[in-house]
């Protein structure tokens, strides 16, 4: 899920970046030298203090979601398991009320199932945007600094091999983890 949002604002990123390097290179391509680099975003996020405490912020979200999530399934577990027993010692109309019950609580499950997956989608949303935001004003700023004609997304699509000398992911976490520190603490 997280990877779905970071993947969204990754591809404007890159959009963005391949239009500048392009009308840049079109314009400026005899006045000045191109000069290329790359990033992982999905590692700045997961590497950086910031991100790290996002991450576990929604992993204790997930788990308390996951838990009462299991506690429900036990209960709709154990409910069938009695009904499996007693139901050649119920009536015919019993036994239909009973499944009937057992089927309203597959479906109740279902739902909370749905809004769990839901909550943490938007909770991934939220925590995740402006780390995202803030990372992206990061980037711009080190191009600009720089003088970079083009930063690319590390894992897009098409690019087989970069050298790890343009690579400034390592460069973008201490950046943003200084950038953040009292933000963090």
């Amino acid at each position: 899920m997280i990877q779905r949002e970071l993947s969204s604002a990754i591809a404007i990123l890159v959009v963005s970046a391949v239009l500048i390097f392009f009308s840049l290179t079109v314009a400026g391509a005899a006045s000045q030298p191109v000069k290329i680099a790359t990033i992982n975003m999905q590692k700045v996020v997961r590497n950086s203090a910031a991100g790290k405490k996002a991450m576990k912020e929604l992993n204790e979200k997930f788990e308390a979601l996951q838990k009462k999530l299991r506690a429900k399934q036990e209960e709709i577990k154990a409910f069938k398991e009695d009904l499996e027993k007693k139901a050649p010692l119920m009536s015919e109309e019993a036994r239909a009320d009973k499944e009937r019950e057992y089927k309203k609580m597959l479906r109740d499950f279902k739902d909370k199932s749905d809004d769990a997956q839901y909550e943490m989608r938007q909770a991934e949303s939220k925590r995740m945007e402006p780390i995202l935001k803030e990372l992206e004003k990061l980037v711009n700023q080190i191009g600009r600094d720089g003088k970079y004609t083009i930063i690319l997304e590390h894992n897009m699509p098409g690019l087989y091999y970069i050298s790890p000398d343009i690579d400034i992911t390592d460069m973008v976490i201490k950046k943003y983890d200084n950038q953040t520190g009292a933000k963090t603490k």
